[in-house]
């Protein structure tokens, strides 16, 4: 090989390298983006997930609450139920068994 062919060849793997270089920071620049990017991401989710767990804390009384007073009334309502059939069945029972006439 000549000197040209060589030199030819140098400058053929310096800009080869320099492009590959200049590729290398492009995709480096991008990555670091997306990085910033996706922390900026993570720490709002993170401040979503603070508030809905503050929120959840705050419900749960009010359900417990609401859920209790909900039990109640039902059990109110069924032990009403009873006496009412209670006393239809006393009713029906001396219909029955009361002589005809």
């Amino acid at each position: 090989m000549t000197i040209a062919a060589y030199q030819t060849m140098y400058e053929s793997s310096i800009a080869f390298g320099i492009r590959k270089a200049l590729i290398a920071e492009q995709r480096k620049a991008e990555m670091e983006a997306k990085i910033r990017q996706l922390q900026e991401d993570k720490a709002d989710l993170e401040r979503q997930v603070t508030e809905l767990s503050a929120k959840c804390e705050q419900v749960k009384p009010r359900e417990a609450e609401r859920r209790a007073a909900d039990e109640k009334k039902h059990s109110a309502e069924v032990d009403q139920l009873k006496r009412t059939n209670e006393q239809l069945k006393t009713t029906l029972e001396q219909m029955l068994s009361a002589p005809k006439k």
